[in-house]
């Protein structure tokens, strides 16, 4: 996609956000109106248990609003209404906190998982991807979506990115990825495990070691007209209640030890 299309991309679902906010009946400003998160694709599936649980504990509501991190990101420099922000990648967070966006650190609160994912066929190895029963592969936009990045970096690791480049379907996000294989206009996708999770498939397991950490992260908006309600969502990522449903999802604890220096 070229720059201005992503421009129009972009400032289109502003405009469309900003209008379903502004037609809610309950406004902005209420102090029962729901946390709305800007998130990353990989979160999906998991943001319902996460909302419903949340919900449970705290009798505080939340919604999600999904795309790529990078997407996303461009949303909030526009002015999108939302009150947290949850991509899969820190850096993301960080140069909204450079530029002043930000209420407050970043928080760290899981690893994201790459699987190779396929409808119909199953794959013992990356190398199999060089195969001609594979003729498409898709990816999210390494440009904007981390998971993509990764399969960039996992295939140029392992050396097979010049043989598998001329089969690479773009996906705008790793959701949009997954859905390029399930309706067979790939036979396999790069994508996160939590949306793999509980689907018909088969999964290939890469290796986390072929790619730099998915770090996924949320950090409060200072246009946040929630902020307390959005601390305290962030704060709950980090309970054991949402660490559990995390791994169960395929997400890994976010050690001490995978912070930068």
């Amino acid at each position: 996609m070229s720059c201005r299309s992503t421009c129009r991309f972009t400032l289109s679902c502003l405009l469309l956000l900003t209008t379903c906010l502004s037609g809610c009946g309950s406004g902005r400003n209420s102090g029962t109106a729901a946390v709305l998160v800007a998130a990353a694709s990989d979160l999906a599936k998991v943001s319902r248990p996460l909302a419903t649980e949340f919900q449970r504990s705290s009798g505080r509501r939340v919604t999600f609003v999904f795309g790529s991190s990078g997407q996303l990101e461009q949303q909030i420099r526009h002015g999108a209404p939302y009150d947290l922000y949850a991509p899969a990648a820190r850096s993301f967070c960080k140069a909204l906190e450079r530029d002043g966006l930000t209420d407050g650190p970043e928080k760290p609160y899981a690893l994201g998982r790459l699987v190779v994912w396929s409808k119909k066929i199953e794959l013992q190895k990356l190398d199999e991807l060089k195969d001609s029963r594979i003729e498409r592969i898709a990816i999210a936009n390494p440009s904007h979506a981390p998971y993509g990045a990764a399969a960039q970096q996992t295939f140029e690791r392992t050396g097979l990115w010049p043989a598998l480049q001329p089969k690479m379907v773009f996906g705008e996000n790793v959701l949009q990825t997954l859905q390029l294989a399930q309706t067979g206009n790939v036979e396999a996708a790069l994508i996160a495990i939590a949306l793999a999770h509980k689907s018909d498939g088969f999964i290939l397991p890469v290796d986390p070691t072929l790619h730099e950490p998915i770090e996924q992260a949320a950090v409060v908006l200072k246009g946040s007209q929630n902020k307390q309600t959005a601390r305290a969502f962030v704060d709950f990522l980090l309970t054991p209640e949402a660490q559990s449903i995390l791994r169960e999802y395929g997400f890994m604890e976010y050690s001490s030890s995978n912070q930068e220096k």
